[in-house]
């Protein structure tokens, strides 16, 4: 009877990764932004230029199975060489020390058949902080070799002096608030 039940839960959970396909990032048509308040009148854009995923999404059931993201740290760009520097050195990302940023879906919560909320774990300048993020998904498509294409875009918001970012800057100078706005176009594999 034990054989039987483990069997049927074998199978049950193997059914259920049956439609999930995995896809790889397409850095070319993908982007890792955000935005923030300078000065309290106006907001600086920025992103990251180097970045990878890990993520599943299942067709059937409409819903993010994995999302796993690693960034480069040193790749933001804000169209500003004198500004990037700053925010690489040690008084903002300090990106010679943490090089990297992580996010790791914990969860999605289904909202609708093409929105949710990923609920995860950002990693960023050594401090690990739960961040939410909206999800909406775009569509899929298939490219000139018939590959599969999903799009997506992920937005939320996060605060610098949790991640102990540009702690000796006020926030006249440059807003606590960080808007996070991440589009996706990803190839399964």
């Amino acid at each position: 009877m034990k054989k039987l039940i483990k069997f049927s839960l074998a199978v049950a959970l193997a059914a259920s990764f049956a439609n999930a396909a995995v896809y790889e990032i397409d850095p070319v048509h993908s982007n890792v932004g955000f935005k923030i308040k300078h000065l309290s009148i106006s907001k600086v854009s920025g992103n990251f230029g180097k970045f990878d995923a890990v993520i599943d999404y299942d067709k059937d059931a409409k819903e993010l199975k994995t999302l796993e993201a690693t960034i480069e740290t040193a790749s933001v760009n804000t169209q500003n060489n004198k500004r990037d520097e700053h925010l690489r050195s040690a008084d903002f990302f300090n990106a010679a020390k943490f090089d990297k940023i992580t996010y790791k879906m914990v969860k999605f919560e289904k909202e609708s058949d093409t929105e949710g909320k990923v609920v995860g774990t950002l990693t960023m300048h050594g401090v690990t902080k739960p961040v939410v993020l909206k999800f909406e998904l775009g569509g899929f498509t298939a490219d000139k070799n018939g590959k599969e294409k999903i799009g997506f875009s992920l937005e939320g918001e996060t605060k610098r002096k949790l991640f102990e970012i540009g702690l000796d800057t006020s926030e006249i100078t440059l807003s606590d608030k960080v808007e996070l706005e991440i589009k996706v176009e990803a190839k399964e594999k």
